[in-house]
């Protein structure tokens, strides 16, 4: 059996949605439709499927990724999206929120991200609540597959789901379509493609481009098409960063350690993830004060069986803007300004950091 392909219609999202999505993409046929993936290996497969969907049924499909810091609903991708005049939008694997995207535009959602609303009039497929929740390329492998040739895109979704859910995430005939897809090659892939995206150089469009020119996981991992030599070059970087950063000493108060670093390149959820090995009784806060100017964006990881976004629900915060809390609830962070960051080490016991901590520092950690 192929990867995901139950014949549950309650998974892994609703009949009636999926149902809705396939005649919205089917209704494209010659159309100029732009697909926004998000950056990670999950998102990307996800775009990579949805374009051959697409050109499946005739439509004129371009891609857009969000730049560095950005998501769906970040206003200087959005104005780029805009000056496309796209005659229809599709969204895949950045979460949701209920601020319009491109009002007059008809979109689609396909998401797998907790989401209490979305953007009004906008046709959503989510795979959240219907468990176990499947990765976005997953989701978006089951709604297009009537639409395409599905096995010689399986790759695609076996891809997304190991790099979202890992080697043994519960999703339906994982191990087949693993083998299927060559195990070494699919793990090398993934770490090839999120290099891309947490490199400083930030060279997720790249990434892209390689999935769009692969045929399977080996042309990635054995450098079969053009663009491999770029992401081996940010796979080296990303890994000397974590190294350095990851050795930050924490500050440890209670049950929360932080370490506060400054790199230019996205390796805070990386160091979160390494510290929660040392410390799996702690919330491990990985604070990144060099990604963006201005802003600290931090990752919150644990090994202990703790609903992260709820904790910071519970915290009390004032307003800190919308960077806040997305994501799963054993995976979330944020970003946020330097003075909001203060006040959120202050909120989880970690008082007495000053405006000078939270500097951007360039390439020096903390």
């Amino acid at each position: 059996m192929l990867l995901g392909h139950t014949k549950d219609p309650a998974w892994p999202a609703s009949e009636d949605a999926l149902a809705e999505a396939r005649l919205f993409i089917q209704a494209q046929r010659g159309k100029r439709v732009l697909v926004a993936p998000h950056s990670d290996a999950d998102g990307l497969a996800s775009g990579v499927l949805m374009v051959r969907a697409l050109e499946a049924v005739g439509a004129r499909v371009a891609v857009r990724v969000p730049g560095k810091g950005e998501h769906a609903h970040s206003p200087g991708f959005l104005e780029r999206l805009r000056a496309t005049k796209p005659d229809a939008l599709v969204v895949l694997d950045m979460g949701s929120r209920p601020a319009p995207l491109l009002p007059s535009v008809p979109t689609l959602i396909v998401d797998h991200h907790a989401a209490e609303s979305f953007p009004p009039e906008a046709r959503v497929v989510t795979a959240d609540g219907h468990e176990p929740i499947a990765s976005s390329s997953l989701l978006t492998y089951v709604l297009v597959s009537p639409l395409v040739v599905p096995g010689p895109l399986e790759w695609l979704a076996v891809l997304g789901t190991v790099g979202d859910l890992g080697t043994d995430a519960p999703m339906p005939f994982l191990k087949d379509a693993l083998r299927r897809a060559n195990r070494k090659a699919v793990t090398e892939t993934v770490s090839l493609i999120n290099a891309a995206r947490r490199s400083a150089r930030f060279a997720a469009p790249r990434a892209l481009e390689v999935l769009l020119r692969a045929g399977a996981a080996k042309d990635i991992s054995e450098g079969r098409v053009p663009g491999v030599d770029e992401l081996r070059d940010c796979r080296v970087e990303v890994r000397r960063e974590v190294e350095r950063c990851a050795r930050t000493p924490p500050r440890v108060a209670s049950r929360v350690a932080l370490l506060l670093f400054s790199s230019e390149a996205q390796i805070h959820p990386l160091v979160a993830v390494r510290w929660t090995q040392r410390l799996p009784e702690h919330i491990v806060i990985a604070a990144n004060t060099g990604y963006l100017p201005g802003r600290v964006n931090f990752a919150m990881r644990s090994h202990a069986p703790i609903d992260l976004r709820a904790f910071i629900q519970g915290l009390g915060l004032p307003p800190m803007g919308e960077e806040l809390g997305h994501g799963h609830a054993r995976a979330t962070g944020g970003s946020v300004s330097q003075s909001d960051f203060l006040r959120f080490a202050e909120a989880v016991g970690l008082p007495g950091l000053r405006a000078q901590d939270v500097e951007r520092r360039g390439a020096f950690p903390g």
